[in-house]
């Protein structure tokens, strides 16, 4: 994983420095990060980067088991599903865009049953 998040160039007011995304706090075990994918039927969350704590740290872009890619509002608690792009490639291009130019779809995920 530690390769992988070394080849994401972060946009800017986001991070993936390994002591900003504290990966083991929120998406070990019990991690909150963990368990809000849990709570949405999402297995095996892995956290890929996380808000610029300068800028808030209140949001973190994750995958899961399945392989698409997640947004965590840590503020509300709530995880939704990036939509269109659905690559992470596609994402981070889109994050990268002047403001208001880039365009992102994503939908809120239900709590599983």
């Amino acid at each position: 994983m530690a390769q992988h998040l070394a080849a994401i160039e972060a946009p800017e007011g986001w991070s993936v420095d390994p002591g900003d995304l504290k990966l083991d706090y929120y998406w070990g075990a019990d991690g909150d990060g963990t368990v809000a994918a849990n709570k949405v039927g999402l297995t095996g969350p892995q956290g890929l980067m996380i808000v610029d704590p300068d800028d808030g740290g209140d949001a973190y872009v994750f995958t899961a088991s399945g392989g698409k890619v997640y947004l965590w509002n840590m503020l509300t608690n709530e995880v939704y599903e990036y939509t269109d792009p659905t690559d992470l490639d596609g994402i981070l291009a889109q994050m990268k865009m002047p403001p208001g130019k880039g365009k992102l779809e994503s939908k809120l995920l239900k709590d599983a049953a």
